[in-house]
């Protein structure tokens, strides 16, 4: 939490102050608008929305130059991230789907060979617990790797919900409105019953969404 915290004060630093003129703050302009428009449109925005989303905003921070563009590539940093983990969390959650089929397997194996064995040697208890240690080691590392996964991602959406406080903060509602969606769409997916305190509510941020820009 501490580098992210060391990013955050970067990132306060990138962006213009609150008293800036919104023709002059990327992250208030008619051009964010429609980088942030796949994520604003969706219900849950996804990978296909942050990837369209992220291709514009690179495209919209070549034409930018030293704040600004730094602002607009911390945007990059984010959705990338965010989207990132959850594709890391996804993979490992077809892992463990698959350790837990390859340990039921060699369980089932286990049992076959104690209780049956081959029809040459017969039971062999001493291989049936060699098969069952093998299927403890493939569902333990698999779920080791999924909760590391899953509390990576629960670290992002707290930190990332800091990140939108602090938009919200400087007036940039249509970043606040795209990446509270991203989070509560990653939250809806992977995290059912996570409890964290969202900086916006979700009926705020459906108000938001229903309104033309």
């Amino acid at each position: 939490m501490k580098a992210w915290f060391l990013f955050l004060l970067a990132l306060a630093a990138s962006l213009p102050g609150g008293a800036a003129d919104p023709v002059d703050d990327p992250l208030k302009s008619p051009s964010i608008i429609l980088c942030l428009r796949p994520l604003r449109l969706a219900e849950k925005p996804g990978l296909p929305e942050a990837v369209e989303s992220v291709k514009r905003l690179t495209s919209f921070s070549q034409t930018q130059e030293g704040m600004n563009k730094r602002a607009v590539e911390a945007l990059v940093f984010i959705f990338k991230d965010l989207f990132k983990k959850e594709e890391e969390l996804i993979a490992a959650e077809n892992d463990l789907a698959l350790a837990e089929r390859q340990a039921l397997a060699k369980e089932q194996l286990a049992t076959r060979t104690e209780t049956v064995g081959s029809p040459l040697s017969g039971p062999n208890p001493g291989l049936a617990a060699i098969f069952r240690k093998e299927a403890k080691e493939t569902r333990g590392n698999a779920t080791k790797r999924h909760e590391a996964a899953l509390q990576m991602m629960k670290e992002k959406i707290e930190a990332y919900n800091v990140s939108v406080g602090y938009f919200q903060s400087q007036g940039s509602m249509e970043v606040v409105i795209a990446l509270a969606s991203s989070l509560f769409a990653v939250v809806d997916r992977h995290l059912p019953g996570y409890e964290f305190k969202p900086t916006v509510s979700r009926e705020w941020l459906e108000k938001q969404k229903r309104i033309e820009v």
